[in-house]
This record gives structure tokens, sequence and C-alpha cells, in this order.
């Protein structure tokens, strides 16, 4: 009688504690545009998890650098000053060298194999290990697949590249890559590019469609090349103290909500390069798409860069051969 007694009591107490929980609200920042899929994934994230925890979780969206840049934000939800962020997954690489698999040149074949990956077991895995950092990550989404830009003449081969200055996020991993193309790869805040490319600083930017809409590049690039090295992924974080005080109910809409937005968001980045693929035309701006001797020299350049980096970690290596057995949608 008194066991049972005792379990009552106990259940009654976390009754309580759960029924008087209070609701929270989150300040999330992110570097971009409110144009950009960035943006776009916060703001789906928002709708789902309000919805699906009753308004008892409640998202407050910082856009456009307010609450810092990329790295800023990166450090900010870390060490807890910002609640979440959408951020880029290069920006964290330093911190986990497996976060490199995500943006492996030629990796990923497409935006549906995008949404397979970002799903997968072995990108959990990776995702995983933010938490020895004090984060939570709670997805990943996409910003865009990436392309060249150059403010002088298209480029249509790989020595057409030789020696532009062009910008890469500061990445020892994109670095490498660019080297081994042959271009003179130029680390830069996100936040600096507009203005070199302005003033000549740089020769071409290695970037998605979807910033060269929203960051209105298009005012100064010149042409763009369809080059498609990697996608530019976002991780949706959480600073882990501040998940771990949620409890568990509020925990589950914000897994739920983050989980079911993969697939809308990142094929919405697929529509919207379209889109831009068209505003670029009626710019006047040229679009070349690569022939395939260039995507063949492309490919053979960054091949070494692609096996050194798949022998940095055994994450790194098993997602890699995950994404090698895709097979490219019917388009």
């Amino acid at each position: 009688m008194r066991k049972f007694a005792a379990c009552a009591a106990f259940g009654a107490s976390l009754f309580a504690t759960t029924a008087l929980a209070e609701p929270v609200t989150l300040r999330l920042g992110h570097p971009v545009f409110e144009a950009h899929p960035i943006h776009d994934t916060a703001v789906r994230f928002k709708e789902a998890v309000e919805r699906i925890s009753n308004g008892d979780v409640t998202v407050e969206i910082y856009p456009a650098r307010q609450l810092g840049d990329v790295k800023e934000l990166a450090e900010g939800v870390q060490f807890g000053t910002v609640d979440m962020t959408v951020n880029s997954t290069s920006a964290y690489a330093t911190l986990e060298p497996a976060i490199d698999a995500f943006q492996l040149p030629g990796a990923i074949p497409d935006y549906e194999g995008f949404v397979t990956m970002a799903k997968s077991a072995e990108a959990r895995a990776i995702m995983d290990r933010l938490e020895n950092h004090g984060m939570v990550a709670l997805g990943v989404y996409d910003g865009g697949l990436r392309h060249f830009m150059t403010v002088g003449e298209p480029v249509e081969s790989l020595e057409d590249m030789k020696g532009l200055k062009t910008r890469v996020a500061p990445n020892r991993m994109f670095l490498d890559a660019w080297s081994a193309v042959g271009v003179n790869p130029t680390p830069m805040a996100y936040g600096e590019v507009y203005s070199a490319l302005e003033t000549g600083t740089l020769d071409a930017v290695e970037i998605n469609l979807t910033s060269i809409e929203s960051e209105k590049y298009y005012e100064i690039g010149k042409a763009v090349t369809l080059t498609g090295q990697y996608f530019w992924p976002g991780f949706l974080l959480v600073n882990k103290n501040k998940f771990d005080s949620l409890t568990p109910e509020q925990q589950a809409a914000m897994r739920q909500a983050a989980d079911e937005i993969v697939e809308p968001q990142v094929m919405a980045v697929k529509e919207l390069d379209t889109k831009v693929l068209k505003r670029l035309d009626e710019l006047g701006i040229p679009v070349v798409t690569p022939s395939d001797a260039f995507k063949a020299e492309l490919a053979a350049a960054f091949a070494p860069v692609v096996e050194q980096y798949e022998a940095i970690d055994p994450l790194i290596a098993d997602f890699s051969a995950k994404a090698k057995m895709l097979t490219p949608a019917a388009q």
C-alpha cells in the first residue's frame, strides 16, 4: 500500500511539473536576407513548432545578421548568448571535421539526393557530435547548389579559372578543393563579398543561385557557370543547455517540426533555382552549362581532395559511401 501511495505521489508530482511548465520563446538568428532559403527554413520551423506545440514553443526570427554574422552566430549558439540559428554547416567543421562530409565536391547528385542524405543515419551520426560542443542539431537543410560567378568573362574550362581571386567560405576543405582547381581561393566573411566583387578585390565567387538573388550579386556579376560542385547546407541548431531545460513535450515538438520541414524546404530551393535562372536570363547575364569535358576536368581536380577528406574520419567515409549509391532523380 505504501509503495502504491509513493508511486501515486511521484506521478502526481511529475504531472504537476509538466502541467506547470512555462511556454518558451526562443530567439533564432541567421546571417542572410529574407529572400534566402535559410530564412525560409527558419520560417518553416517557426510555423511547424508553434503548430505542433500548440503555442507552447514560439520562435522569434532575427534575419540578416541582426544577431551576428556566420562566425558570431556559431559561437553565440555554442555558448548560449543566442538560443538558435540556421547557419552554414561549414562554420562548424573546425569543431567537428566530420561535418565536411556534407560538402564533399560531387558527393550528392541532386536535390532529391540531398533530402535522402539529410534524413539518413549517416547525417544524424555527424550531427550528434555537436552535442559535445554545447549544441543540438535538430536537422540539416539547404541553401542551394553552388556554382561559379565571375565579374569578368564566363568560365568554360578549367583553364579559364586559373588564378582567379575567388571567394570561398573560411573552411580548410574549400581552400584545398579550390587550390586543386587552380583558382586563387580567398577566404572572406559572407557579409563582405558584395563590396569585394564591386571593388575588384575578387574576380569571382563560388556561390548558390539563391544568394546571387538575395544578395543582389547580379548587380555586379557578369556571368555564371553552372558547375554545381556541392550544396550549401545549414544546420538548425539550438543551445544544448537551453534545449535540456525544456520539457520532454517541448523537445519532442521541436524535433518533430525539424524533421517535418526537411523535404519541403529542400525542394522549394530547387524550384527557386529555376526562378533565379529565369531572372538572370531577363537581366542578360550569361549562364554557361559546362561541357562534359569541363565537368570531367573539375571532377578530376576535386578527386584527390575528396579522397583526402574521406580518410580523415570514418563518419565522412560512411556518408560519402551512402551518397555514391544514390541514383540521380529523373528530371
